[in-house]
């Protein structure tokens, strides 16, 4: 019979690891529970002895994932937060992360919530993660909202990967035929801009515009250099602001692709979060406020908040909402559905669903296109570096004839 290797934590949260005989995974998990063990981690065991996943074998970027999954299994259940994250840092290797953790762990025992113990480390919980701990500490559903965190977490790494497998050969390409156009620039062109000046004759434009632009690089790379780095320092100390947020988030709904799949993708959070708030029983107005920094989109945030003051003041759901142009006439109408129906938190469940196939749709699509098009970006950079200096070398042929 197979052998699996496991961590787990008791019922009284004390962390535990070992191995136990099962025919697979399931039934070991099902051995662990009925013995009174949750099983954090269950792998068969292999020659080398190691199982994956485990938090002390994890890289920073798969941590949060898993740390927000197995926090999710525990509160579920019914292990205290505090013992929780007592027998999770436990298994950490990464000092810093089990810093963090251990933080966030006295925060709790001192009587603070888990949201503003998260809160207190932007640098390892992004503001969605507190608002997501937020709303399910105040709707009282904490293990769904971990559990969803959790679902986001580990789609935004699947599609990061995807994105970066899909980008691999693009920018290989692209990075080739920029070292072409540096050596081009740098060697070929100075070369044959000598022989050129001989010639008596105008040069095409093409040709005096790559002599122009291979004389500023060589005249002046180093101040093009400085002139970047403090565009992207000031941008970064802009995009820090209120203000710079919301024109970042402004001008990527209005991307002709992209804006589509970010605005779909804080659509589909609002109607996620909003579902476990009205399955917790909270008041829409104040969920609507709960869920505003959960979108993601300081834009389609401020609509959320005027709807809430609408809500405030005698409107229903659909009617606040219906009166913002980033809110779909399709969620609109589902919400109304469900306050009729008294489903609305189920409803919202299923549209949420619907609008991540669609994001999924659209960012496959979008992958597809990106590496033809940078393909052909560069290809008609270094046709024009080709042509501008083969357009002389003719004229001078053809006199020679």
């Amino acid at each position: 019979m197979p052998t699996f290797r496991y961590t787990g934590v008791s019922r009284e949260g004390v962390g535990k690891k070992g191995i136990v005989d099962a025919e697979n995974v399931s039934a070991a998990r099902l051995k662990l529970r009925s013995d009174g063990t949750y099983p954090l981690t269950v792998a068969e065991e292999t020659g080398g002895g190691r199982f994956l996943p485990s938090l002390s074998l994890l890289g920073r970027k798969e941590f949060l994932p898993l740390l927000t999954r197995q926090l999710a299994t525990l509160v579920g259940a019914g292990v205290p937060v505090m013992s929780a994250l007592q027998s999770l840092s436990a298994q950490v290797d990464d000092p810093e992360s089990r810093r963090v953790l251990v933080e966030v762990q006295e925060d709790v025992r001192s009587g603070m919530s888990l949201a503003r113990a998260v809160e207190s480390h932007p640098g390892t919980f992004p503001e969605l993660y507190a608002s997501m701990v937020r709303a399910g500490e105040e709707s009282g559903t904490l293990p769904l909202s971990l559990s969803r965190l959790a679902d986001h977490l580990e789609e935004q790494s699947r599609t990061v990967n995807r994105v970066r497998s899909a980008l691999t050969y693009p920018l290989l390409m692209a990075s080739v035929a920029a070292l072409v156009v540096v050596f081009l620039l740098s060697f070929v062109v100075p070369k044959i801009v000598g022989v050129f000046s001989h010639m008596g004759r105008a040069l095409p434009l093409p040709t005096r515009a790559l002599i122009a632009v291979s004389n500023v690089l060589a005249a002046g790379w180093w101040v093009l250099l400085l002139v970047l780095g403090a565009l992207v320092v000031a941008g970064r100390r802009y995009l820090a602001t209120d203000r710079g947020k919301r024109a970042r988030d402004a001008f990527l709904l209005r991307l002709p692709i992209l804006g589509r799949i970010v605005h779909l993708s804080a659509l589909s959070r609002f109607a996620r979060t909003l579902s476990t708030m009205a399955a917790g029983g909270i008041p829409i107005d104040r969920a609507l406020r709960i869920v505003a920094p959960v979108v993601g989109n300081a834009v389609i945030a401020e609509h959320i908040e005027a709807a809430a003051a609408r809500v405030v003041e005698g409107a229903s759901l659909s009617e606040a909402l219906r009166h913002h142009a980033e809110i779909p006439p399709a969620l609109v109408q589902m919400v109304a559905v469900g306050e009729e129906s008294g489903k609305l938190d189920y409803l919202l469940e299923k549209m949420g669903e619907a609008i991540d196939g669609e994001v999924e749709a659209r960012l496959s699509r979008a992958l597809s296109l990106m590496e033809p098009v940078i393909i052909l970006m560069m290809g008609t950079v270094v046709a024009f570096i080709v042509i501008s200096i083969l357009l002389p070398l003719l004229e001078i042929s053809t006199i020679v004839r």
